[in-house]
């Protein structure tokens, strides 16, 4: 092989591998920090218990309102009154995800014990609410 070749093509998988290590390095993380996640998740669940929907409607991702639907989220919110209780802090625990590991945020509501899991994924280069259940 030529000189000339072997180099372009040293300097092709280098440059190939360089690319390669600074997208791995660079890429949005998946999941929030712990600390990140449940500040999200905290703010919109105090967001629902104040009944400004429209406010939290505004901190979800596109595949959440893909998935609920404004109207079908208010409504399930109506239906489901004690989703506006105060809510406290149980957990963070990993869940698959159609084969992603990713991080649910458990609260209870302090008066009916009854528990709210949101999982909080990026929307561009925010964390907003990503899927809620109850």
């Amino acid at each position: 092989m030529p000189k000339n070749v072997a180099g372009v093509l040293a300097a092709s998988i280098l440059a190939g591998l360089f690319g390669f290590a600074c997208w791995v390095w660079m890429r949005p993380a998946l999941n929030p920090s712990i600390e990140e996640g449940r500040a999200v998740a905290d703010a919109f669940l105090t967001g629902v218990r104040d009944g400004k929907t429209g406010d939290v409607w505004a901190t979800t991702t596109p595949e959440f309102k893909s998935a609920e639907g404004r109207e079908r989220f208010i409504t399930r919110l109506k239906k489901n009154a004690w989703v506006r209780e105060t809510m406290v802090y149980s957990s963070a625990q990993h869940v698959n995800v159609n084969g992603n590991e990713r991080i649910e945020f458990v609260f209870t509501s302090d008066k009916s014990g009854k528990p709210v899991r949101l999982l909080v994924g990026r929307d561009q280069r925010q964390w907003k609410v990503d899927r809620l259940s109850f």
